[in-house]
């Protein structure tokens, strides 16, 4: 029989009792102060110190019932949007195509010259404006935007829907916050970037890029995903409104922008040329915003402001009549152009035909654009690239078009719009072509790095180092808890660390 002494009995009540005390210490049911915390050295950081409930409740309770208020709101006005873009196509349908975009030019002219200077352009460099230095837009700003932006796409002038959107859904997020009581920037910009996103989930019925494109559209090499969970929330419920709300009031479908299936079998040997394709597309980015800009320097320099929107269509017009001596009258430069990029990717034309549409559309939408009228370039990248894509992958992959297309749209759209991880999760959702991910991630970063951060948008900034830790909203409670690391020279402190 094995006897168990005294001393070894106590030696073990010890450990246990030692043990109990520790672990008593690390979950915090136990606070050392003094002399005796001295004696508590080790590598462990007390496990109610992993919740953060104090944060997260306040989180909650700020931001998540205002992103579904906000996102249900910019759904609402999505809707709106597009049943006017759907009305405006139809009253112009009865024009010569190359003569209406003049009527939507000279309706943006008109709202102009009677001061209405805020529909200007796309919207969207407003909107970063209005990120980086909050203000209130102009009484009225929204249904202006709403009804010139409408007008200029229905009568066929070749711009997009995204900047208003953005511009609209931005007004729509600070009222929304200003009327919650909200008045400093810091808080302000989240309601800003939770419109944004809302609005661009809705209008092109992709969430999740949404909310990225609201992070990543205000910098040229930066994102801010600090409130990324709000933005999301509010992302998917203007979502869901519009896909419930649009189709019900139109009868028209809410499904997917492009129609069509692109499948690629990806392989290593695959990659030079999608490297290849990646340079192709950046430099066409780069000849976009140069052609771009230096025709709006030009209107700026030479004409009135209410000249300018007028000029441009005009100027369209004549780009949209001379492609159609060329090309089949349905494959028009006009409006978006999503109905042709479907067409083409199920029925392929001649290389010669792809090389007009492609120009066509770059210079038509630098005029239309340049000349401030009221519009996005987003369906204008989207069509270019998917031009550039088409005639890549005839010359290539002929086998692949409508794959090359889909790397085309997301290779121009990232490069033009300094958007490369928005660009990838918006062009899957759009196409829902998953299997692209990887030919698409190549093409986008290296269009990406050769446009050398040439964009669009004016008024991004390079990145977020000048912003102070309180740029954005800090709901983080001031916690005075550390930790050192044993035989570290680091510690950490919760205090010096911006957490957003």
């Amino acid at each position: 029989m094995i006897s168990i002494s005294e001393s070894d009995k106590f030696d073990e009540d010890s450990a246990i009792l030692d043990f109990l005390n520790k672990y008593a210490i690390t979950i915090g049911l136990v606070n050392l102060t003094g002399e005796e915390s001295d004696d508590f050295v080790e590598n462990v950081l007390p496990l109610r110190d992993l919740f953060h409930f104090a944060h997260f409740s306040k989180f909650y309770q700020m931001y998540v019932p205002a992103s579904i208020l906000v996102g249900v709101a910019c759904g609402l006005f999505m809707v709106l949007l597009q049943v006017l873009i759907d009305s405006a196509t139809l009253a112009f349908s009865i024009l010569p195509i190359f003569l209406a975009p003049l009527i939507g030019g000279t309706f943006s002219g008109v709202l102009i010259y009677f001061g209405r200077n805020e529909i200007q352009g796309s919207g969207i460099s407003k909107a970063i404006e209005l990120t980086h230095k909050p203000g209130s837009l102009r009484k009225g700003t929204t249904i202006t935007k709403l009804i010139a932006t409408s007008v200029s796409i229905g009568s066929g002038n070749p711009v997009g829907r995204e900047g208003p959107a953005v511009l609209i859904g931005a007004g729509v997020g600070n009222a929304i916050g200003r009327r919650l009581g909200y008045r400093e920037d810091a808080h302000l910009r989240v309601f800003l970037m939770m419109g944004s996103a809302a609005a661009t989930a809705g209008i092109y019925m992709a969430p999740l890029g949404g909310a990225l494109f609201a992070t990543e559209a205000p910098y040229r090499r930066d994102a801010r995903l600090g409130y990324f969970v709000p933005t999301v929330i509010a992302a998917l419920s203007s979502f869901v409104v519009f896909i419930g709300l649009y189709p019900f009031l139109t009868g028209n479908g809410a499904g997917p922008l492009f129609t069509f299936s692109a499948a690629f079998s990806f392989s290593l040997m695959t990659v030079p040329l999608l490297v290849l394709f990646g340079v192709i597309a950046g430099a066409i980015s780069i000849l976009f915003a140069v052609s771009l800009m230096a025709t709006r320097n030009f209107f700026t320099l030479k004409l009135p402001d209410w000249v300018d929107p007028i000029l441009g269509s005009l100027l369209a017009c004549g780009v949209i009549f001379i492609t159609s001596l060329f090309v089949n009258p349905s494959l028009t430069i006009a409006g978006m152009g999503y109905e042709v990029i479907n067409a083409l990717a199920s029925h392929p034309e001649p290389a010669h035909v792809i090389v007009i549409l492609l120009f066509g559309k770059l210079f038509a939408s630098s005029f239309v654009v340049a000349g401030r009228v009221s519009g996005g370039v987003l369906a204008s990248s989207l069509f270019v690239g998917a031009m550039l894509g088409s005639l890549f992958g005839e010359i290539f992959f002929p086998a692949n078009v409508p794959a090359f297309m889909v790397l085309g749209m997301g290779a121009v759209l990232a490069a033009t719009t300094n958007t490369p991880v928005a660009t990838t999760i918006m062009m899957l959702e759009m196409s829902l072509s998953f299997d692209l991910v990887i030919p698409l991630v190549i093409c986008i970063c290296v269009s990406y790095l050769v446009s050398g951060g040439t964009s669009l948008y004016e008024g991004q900034k390079i990145s977020r180092d000048d912003e102070e830790p309180g740029f954005y909203a800090n709901v983080l409670p001031t916690s005075e808890s550390s930790y050192e690391k044993e035989g570290d020279e680091t510690t950490a402190n919760s205090d010096e660390i911006n957490p957003l």
